[in-house]
């Protein structure tokens, strides 16, 4: 949590405004953009210690429920729940992104941060997202990729890539193009996708 607080993301900052401001603006557009509201169950893919989740579940009065493999962050994830005394909107659960513990058809949103980028078979994971949707539910995210501006021939470009991937523990970052065959080879509805800067 050094350095990043309870959210582990970046989010573009407007002009005056604060990082803790630019984090929370970004998870409520997030939020928006999924149209959550009370009484919706819906899973953070890759959760961390749960900051998006908590500030989600605040904003919209939904259930968050956080996913994630590393049994440290679930550990903080519920003590700061708990001292947020969130525990009946927010909880976690150890899982893999492809194997969800969760019956079809039984989530009504889906979101990740800043997490996908560490996924091996990407299609399997939004195979996997699909299966426990409701019908009609959606699932929306934010990742790294590398755009069409990027210029393999470019030292600080190169530069910036090694240090996303060395910041991030990443063997390679996908690019937009491969980021979006995945999602249309899963068979999802792509609906929206644009570069956030």
């Amino acid at each position: 949590e050094y350095g990043w607080g309870q959210s582990f993301h970046f989010a573009p900052r407007a002009k005056n405004e604060t990082f803790a401001a630019s984090l929370a603006r970004h998870e409520h557009y997030l939020a928006l953009l999924l149209q959550l509201k009370p009484g919706m169950h819906v899973l953070d893919l890759g959760c961390g210690v749960g900051g998006p989740a908590r500030e989600i579940a605040r904003f919209t009065g939904c259930h968050v429920t956080g996913v994630n493999m590393n049994d440290y962050q679930l550990q903080r994830f519920a003590e700061l729940t708990h001292q947020a005394g969130l525990e009946r909107l927010v909880d976690c659960r150890k899982s893999d992104f492809a194997q969800l513990p969760f019956p079809d058809n039984s989530i009504d949103a889906v979101y990740q941060i800043e997490a996908f980028c560490h996924a091996g078979d990407l299609t399997k994971v939004f195979r996997e997202v699909m299966r426990v949707l409701k019908p009609g539910g959606m699932f929306a995210g934010y990742d790294w990729v590398m755009i069409d501006k990027f210029d393999e021939k470019n030292p600080v470009h190169v530069a910036s890539k090694r240090g996303i991937m060395e910041g991030n523990g990443l063997p390679d970052i996908r690019t937009k193009d491969q980021m979006l065959k995945c999602v249309r080879d899963s068979g999802m509805e792509l609906v929206d996708a644009r570069d956030v800067e």
